[in-house]
């Protein structure tokens, strides 16, 4: 694990190079054979790995969501973002492709995780965690970016390519043309930091490795989809205050 504030603030991204997990966090990534056994034993290792009281894990729906993981939930949250000011809480966001972001402010005190797909991070999900934080009393906000795809591997058609522009003429900049007509390369990463910077947030930290074309480290949703193969793992994206 990464140390962000001396003695405070730590996090961790697993994926493929952690040898004893399985990156099966959710039930419905495991087909028919239901290894719930296997999911707790995973959980149980992230937990371990910063010696902590408690993993929080979303149902992620791809909104602009944000739930404050101090609050006990009946149910798994549905959202794609968390919270927290309590010492011991893991959050943890599930990625194949989309961004990561973890959030931290200089004190230690407030600590933010979310799930920057492009449908969230352009419906401000970004803007809704930070202004949560700071309801908190975080100052000073920061961030680390996790791994992603990259836009080389990251080919859209005009209808997205046209979802973005009616919202911003500005947006123009995260694509390029595609060498297959009416298609363009979109740069998630680089739309997750213009929202970043548009909410004073600073980055400290930028794990920039493409999800897609890094197999032997990496899962990736589209990787699979192409490949027609079954999607079941996740690159977990952990941040705690201890």
């Amino acid at each position: 694990m990464t140390e962000l504030i001396h003695n405070k603030v730590y996090y961790k991204i697993f994926d493929k190079t952690h040898d004893r997990c399985s990156l099966i966090f959710d039930k419905k990534k495991i087909g028919s054979e239901i290894k719930l056994a296997e999911i707790e034993r995973n959980k149980q290792l992230v937990i371990d790995q910063f010696a902590a009281k408690k993993l929080v894990i979303l149902k992620q729906i791809h909104s602009n969501k944000i739930i404050d993981a101090d609050v006990n939930h009946i149910k798994i949250p549905a959202a794609d973002g968390l919270i927290s000011t309590q010492k011991g809480v893991v959050l943890a966001i599930k990625t194949a492709d989309c961004v990561p972001v973890l959030f931290f402010c200089t004190s230690g005190s407030v600590i933010g995780a979310a799930h920057c797909g492009w449908r969230g991070t352009k419906d401000d999900i970004i803007k809704n965690i930070v202004s949560r934080m700071v309801k908190k009393g975080a100052t000073d906000i920061k961030a680390v970016i996790g791994p992603a795809i990259i836009q080389d591997s990251y080919e859209v058609g005009a209808e997205y390519y046209s979802n973005f522009i009616e919202s911003s003429s500005d947006y123009k900049k995260f694509f390029t043309h595609s060498v297959k007509d009416d298609h363009y390369m979109f740069d998630l990463p680089s739309f997750v930091k213009h929202k970043l910077d548009q909410e004073q947030v600073t980055i400290v930290d930028h794990i920039n490795e493409d999800t897609y074309s890094n197999e032997a480290k990496y899962p990736s949703y589209r990787r699979y989809c192409h490949n027609g193969e079954e999607y079941r793992q996740n690159i977990l994206s952990t941040i705690v205050i201890r």
